[in-house]
């Protein structure tokens, strides 16, 4: 699957998603528009930055997003300085004095990349973006912790690699990620790709623990929180599923053990009825490959289900596409006699 999918290469519109439904009443066109206007502003005055950022908007929603917007419009990733950082993070894993004495230096050559060329990683995002917000008076946090891709926390935990943000509006705290939000990483063509993805804008916590886990859970904003264990063995997300806004249900992990003729589940809370005819799981195993169509539709719980029956032992590997997007992945093994699954959904409430 990871032959399949690497050159996707994970991190990939304006419609209303997530949280943002506590602000439906709020248009964001015009915070959008004084951000895109200020294209290019110099990083040199943050303050002067904010205030013309801010200045003329009346809610404190629509100056966060003119912020928002403005930072993943005009920063662009630094995809190998940030593969560079992760490599020293695990070097220095069990050195906890090297440790200190490197994130000292590497802080100081983000924040001079940032400044100089507007390219960053994740940490020099999550910075400027809480920068600008405190300098309007508006609480907002940074986020340390782990981000999942086809490629870092699969079944097993690694160090550190991600940092985002946490902000305060109205007295609630919400969930963003600048990085995953300005665009994407595509390796083949070893090039950052602007591609603004707003599903990351005020995401639904539940949605965001799927590829986020912070160091402290807190920040994970959910009363019923995944434990470390079932966040790096769950199905894999991408950046069209917060595209999307669709969540995985069933089955609750990446790799699921079923025996042969056995009914697999799957399921998914789906925000955008209209998608729905659009929705389709694809699977494959060798050259072998075909779809199913949706089973049914909850419209109370808002879940759309597929049944399947593996009639044929093997590895294969499963995707949900919309269009042609694949939004989560999984990996069914089939095998003959008992079943040997770990269990395959739970009910959701």
């Amino acid at each position: 699957m990871k032959q399949f999918l690497i050159t996707l290469f994970l991190f990939s519109c304006i419609i209303v998603y997530g949280q943002q439904l506590d602000f439906k009443h709020i248009n964001f066109k015009k915070a959008d528009s004084i951000a895109s206007a200020l294209e290019n502003h110099s990083l040199n005055n943050l303050p002067l930055l904010a205030y013309k950022l801010t200045n003329n908007l009346n809610t404190q929603i629509e100056k966060f997003r003119a912020i928002h917007t403005w930072v993943c419009l005009n920063i662009e990733s630094d995809h190998s300085f940030g593969e560079k950082t992760i490599r020293k993070r695990k070097k220095f894993k069990n050195d906890s004095i090297a440790f200190s004495n490197w994130n000292s230096q590497v802080q100081a050559k983000v924040f001079e990349r940032l400044l100089k060329d507007r390219k960053t990683i994740c940490s020099g995002y999550a910075y400027l973006l809480k920068e600008l917000t405190t300098l309007i008076d508006i609480p907002c946090e940074i986020v340390d912790g782990y981000s999942r891709t086809v490629t870092s926390n699969v079944n097993k935990i690694d160090v550190p690699n991600h940092s985002w943000n946490a902000v305060k509006l109205n007295d609630k705290w919400y969930l963003v990620d600048a990085t995953l939000a300005s665009g994407y990483f595509y390796i083949n063509l070893n090039k950052f790709i602007k591609n603004y993805n707003d599903g990351y804008f005020l995401a639904e916590p539940e949605l965001f623990s799927k590829n986020h886990y912070p160091l402290d859970k807190k920040w994970l904003l959910l009363e019923k929180q995944p434990t470390i264990d079932q966040f790096v063995e769950a199905p894999l997300v991408y950046g069209e599923t917060y595209k999307y806004e669709v969540i995985p249900v069933a089955p609750i992990k990446l790799i699921t053990k079923v025996s042969v003729d056995e009914e697999v589940l799957f399921s998914f809370k789906i925000s955008d009825k209209n998608k729905i005819d659009k929705t389709n799981i694809v699977f494959s195993s060798g050259l072998r490959s075909d779809k199913i169509e949706a089973s049914s539709f909850d419209n109370k719980k808002g879940l759309l289900n597929y049944k399947y029956h593996f009639t044929k032992k093997g590895q294969y590997d499963v995707h949900l596409k919309i269009d042609e997007d694949i939004v989560v992945s999984y990996t069914i093994e089939v095998e003959k006699g008992k079943s040997m699954h770990n269990p395959l959904y739970v009910i959701a409430n």
